[in-house]
Parts: structure tokens; sequence; C-alpha cells
């Protein structure tokens, strides 16, 4: 089994230990911040080793996970590398292209080390399928797409200040889920179209200011709102984030050409319809090794689906080909260069 050693206990905890899990990885070590939440964190999934130095994970495992908020990820990554161990980053990747550009130097020198970004929703179904089919033109040319996510998460007034809300820690809801929307529009559309590049963009936050855990004022520096207008060639564009609804939660990618129209609701559903014609469900299913308890939650299933192609690449059966879909280092800079693009803009 894979050896796999996690640095963070948020992300980690709620979806990526638990996957990982599933997909048959051996989660062997786990590194946090905080002492006494490491160790419950760490006794909840039965990982016997735990600590508060992060290098210490180096030792004990193969891959190391970091899970960690994007301020930490330059040297926590680099570390990684450095020590002969195959990274996974979560995204975004750093806290600007500077950083990005240093990490994708280092791993360079190391081809033979995995160093991919956590983008897992593209080993999704409905993600590879809908990949397939504008690779193939069912839908034509494209000519527009449009990226909607919304939710209710940043809408909770009592909601304290951590590093989410401080986007000197890398927080903020563009990096942390318009990051993975960036990454799949690239994934898909750039082959066909061009590179992508950001034309418009205004950020904003559900509240002003937040409370921290000792009851002190902050002021959000980090964005809960993010609005893009973006182009690939002659295809326009539009990315609309928000944890400020208070209705049900929107996801829905639509990629439109001249001959039909590709549709990916929050389901996981992917719809196609052929010009003047209805759309369709175009049927795509989870494997049946992901576990019922992960199918709701896309990330949480991308996340099984991405362990277990982790372990068909770096276990016996050295199947390279099972990450065919994953995002690399230089994937993440490339997002980081829109995601630094559209905040200069904002500004």
């Amino acid at each position: 089994m894979i050896k796999v050693g996690i640095i963070g206990t948020g992300w980690a905890d709620r979806v990526q230990i638990p996957a990982f899990k599933a997909a048959g990885l051996a989660i062997v070590g786990l590194a946090g911040r905080d002492q006494a939440k490491t160790a419950r964190v760490a006794a909840a999934h039965g990982i016997a080793f735990h600590t508060t130095d992060w290098r210490e994970l180096l030792e004990v495992c193969d891959l190391v996970s970091v899970t960690s908020p994007p301020a930490l990820h330059q040297e926590q990554a680099i570390a990684v590398l450095e020590a002969g161990k195959h990274l996974l980053c979560e995204k975004p990747l750093a806290l600007n292209m500077t950083e990005a550009q240093l990490m994708c130097r280092v791993a360079e020198r190391y081809p033979e080390q995995l160093a991919l970004v956590d983008h897992q929703l593209r080993f999704l179904p409905a993600q590879r399928k809908a990949k397939e089919l504008i690779d193939s033109g069912a839908i034509g040319r494209v000519i527009t797409v449009t990226v909607r996510i919304t939710s209710g998460s940043r809408m909770n007034p009592r909601e304290p200040f951590n590093w989410w809300s401080d986007a000197a820690q890398g927080g903020g809801i563009l990096g942390a889920i318009g990051s993975h929307a960036l990454d799949g529009i690239r994934w898909l559309l750039e082959p066909h179209c061009g590179r992508i590049e950001i034309a418009g963009a205004a950020l904003g936050r559900t509240y002003p200011t937040r409370l921290d855990t000792s009851g002190n004022v902050r002021e959000v520096t980090a964005d809960d709102i993010a609005s893009l207008v973006f182009r690939l060639g002659e295809v326009v564009g539009t990315l609309l984030v928000h944890g400020a609804a208070l209705d049900e939660a929107v996801d829905l990618l639509t990629v439109r050409g001249e001959r039909g129209t590709l549709v990916i609701d929050k389901s996981l559903k992917l719809y196609l319809g052929k010009r003047r014609g209805p759309l369709k469900e175009y049927v795509t299913r989870l494997p049946e090794l992901v576990p019922n308890r992960f199918r709701a939650n896309p990330f949480a299933a991308g996340s099984v689906l991405l362990g277990l192609a982790l372990s068909e690449a770096l276990g016996n059966r050295r199947e390279l080909s099972a990450l065919t879909p994953a995002a690399r280092l230089a994937d993440g800079l490339a997002v980081q260069r829109l995601l630094d693009e559209a905040r200069h803009l904002a500004r």
C-alpha cells in the first residue's frame, strides 16, 4: 500500500483522509499546527503517527498531501520534493506567481517524482465525458462558456475570522473554489480555443469584519464573492462564484458550441443538447468503488477517484496512465496566473 502523510487537519479531516482510505491508500502520518486538534483528528481516523512538526512526516511516507493554507504551500511543497517524496498540493498552488514559478522549477529537478495539484474534479465521470465530447467535436466550435457556483457558506456573521478571511494567508473563495472552475475551463477548452485570459473582475465580501476566536474585530481582506469575465480566443466566458446564497446552492457549467450545448450540474449529471434540440441527460455513473457516503459531494467523490488513480500509479501495477487526467504543478501555475490577473483587475 502507498504510505501517505498529510499536512493539515481541516480538509484532511472532513474529506481527504476518509476518501483516500476508501481508495486503499494507507494514511501513516498527520501533521497540524494545533497539537490537541491534530491528536484528536488522528485518533478519529486511526492514524498512529501525528506531529506538530510537518517535516517529521517526510521520514515515514511515500507521498505527502499538503492541505495547509496557501501561504505555507511553497515551503512545504519544496521540502517534500527535495526529500524525494511524491507531492500532492492543495489549490491554489501558492500565494502568487512568484511562489508558484519557484515550486515548478524545483519540481522540474525531480522528474521521477509526482508533483500534482489536487484538482480532483477532473476525475469525475461527467467531467471526463464532457472533455471527450468536446475533444471529439460533438458540440462543434465553442462560442461561449458560463460557470455559476454559489452556496451559503459565507452568510453566517458568527463564522469566526480565520485564514479563509485573510488575503495574506491565501484565503478567499476565488482561490478556494474559483481555482477549480478555472482549472476545469482550461482543461476542457484551451486545447481547442487558445489560452484563457481574464478580461475583467470584481471581488466582494459578505461581511466586512468578523470576530476572531479571542473576540477581537478583524477586517476581512479576502473575497467571499468573485465575478470574472474571460476570453479564450474568440470564446467569451463568465464565472460567478460566491458564498452569499440564502437559497438552494448552484453548481453549473454550460459550454455552448455551434452544434450543441453541454451542461454539468451540481448533482454530477451531464446533459447534451444538439442544435435546436432539448437537453438530454448523457448517462455518466460513478464507479461502484466509490462508497455511497461520498457520492453526494463531488469533491469527496473526486478525492476517492484520485486516490484510486494514485494507488494504481504508485502501487504494484504501476499504471501511470491512471493519472492522465491529473493536474500537474504547471497547471497550478497557469491557474495562479489567472488568479493574480483577476485580483489585479479587481483592485
